[in-house]
């Protein structure tokens, strides 16, 4: 193989195995599994699954869907449990991440998106489930991409409605202005 890619033998013997340098170069489970497993499609595009660590598990899959090296599509095993819970995406093909999908606590649900709107390599909106309901409770944006939040939402109660909002009004970098949207979490309203 040309690239120096590892490959795993497959049960058709179309793709070639390399040997690792690990451990005896014949016999079924040789040495160690290699760490890089690529599958080239017959459109151009590949997958690569890596084992950074070497339990056995995915912790990287990358999906390049036009063969421009650069993965369009990855996802993470991050915290090593055996599961894929972080997802990177780049939605325009420049080689940076534009959105990240986490779950964060591993219950199986996403509890962390990180946005880059605007494709300057900066993350300018962040959704949170900080209380891992299933549900956003926390908006952060940065609307004029200065790199400083500009809007904070908040849901105080967890009902699933917005109840606070703080902006940067004028600008200058500091949250100034709050809004409560929801009387019922608003301490200034007469109960």
């Amino acid at each position: 193989m040309s690239d120096g890619i590892p490959l795993l033998d497959d049960p058709t013997g179309d793709t070639p195995i390399e040997h690792d340098g690990f451990g005896a170069a014949t016999g079924p489970g040789y040495g160690h599994e290699p760490t890089v497993i690529v599958e080239r499609y017959p459109d151009g595009s590949l997958v690569s699954v890596q084992d950074t660590n070497h339990d056995g598990y995915a912790d990287v899959v990358a999906r390049d869907l036009d063969h421009d090296g650069i993965a369009e599509l990855t996802y993470v095993d991050s915290n090593h449990d055996g599961r894929l819970d972080t997802v990177l995406q780049d939605l325009d093909d420049d080689g940076r991440v534009d959105r990240v999908l986490a779950d964060r606590n591993g219950d199986g649900m996403i509890d962390y998106v990180a946005l880059d709107t605007n494709h300057d390599g900066i993350v300018d909106s962040l959704i949170l489930d900080t209380n891992h309901d299933g549900r956003p409770d926390t908006w952060v944006r940065d609307t004029n991409h200065d790199g400083r939040p500009d809007e904070v939402v908040k849901d105080t109660d967890g009902d699933g409605d917005r109840d606070l909002v703080i902006r940067d009004t004028d600008g200058d970098g500091a949250l100034d202005t709050v809004t409560y949207l929801d009387a019922a979490t608003n301490p200034y309203t007469m109960r």
